[in-house]
């Protein structure tokens, strides 16, 4: 007897998606309406032109068409034309020199560090598992395209210190 005093939720999936096809079915026949109306209007006009006039209206479109087109290839053919400008790409003036043979890198990772990123690596696995957690981790992802990549690489370093 429950389920008869049941309340129908105004967020139903079959209400709403009745009501986006009740509106697609109207606009569809208003869009209908406005081309019947337009086709009405322009047989109309030319209800009483001629089988000369239809010729001569055909040849104007068609000569139009054909010397703006050819004007356009001869145009974009022809070095005359306004052309996009583009830059040449040069080197910044206080670039910082940076030399990688003598490069090395005296940084040392921290036991507490390397946790902090095995952690971040495992919430980011568990974001996976659920809907919402995954849309989270794939606009962390999007938002930050080589993050995951960035750990990797620091965790294979942190490993290499242990190493030597």
């Amino acid at each position: 007897m429950k389920f008869i005093f049941k309340r129908n939720s105004r967020n139903n999936p079959e209400n709403v998606k009745h009501k986006e096809r009740f509106l697609l079915e109207r606009f569809n026949e208003a869009i209908f309406l406005l081309q019947h109306k337009c086709a009405k209007w322009l047989e109309n006009r030319t209800a009483n032109l001629s089988a000369k006039s239809w010729i001569v209206i055909l040849f104007c479109f068609v000569v139009f068409t054909v010397g703006g087109n050819v004007y356009l290839i001869v145009d974009g053919l022809n070095g005359n034309s306004n052309k996009i400008e583009r830059s040449l790409i040069s080197r910044p003036i206080n670039a910082v020199a940076f030399d990688t043979k003598n490069t090395i890198l005296n940084t040392s990772l921290s036991k507490t560090q390397m946790e902090r990123m095995a952690r971040f690596q495992m919430y980011m696995d568990s974001l996976g598992r659920s809907p919402t957690g995954k849309l989270i981790q794939d606009s962390i992802l999007r938002s930050r395209p080589g993050l995951l990549d960035s750990l990797v690489i620091v965790e294979n370093y942190y490993r290499s210190q242990f190493k030597n």
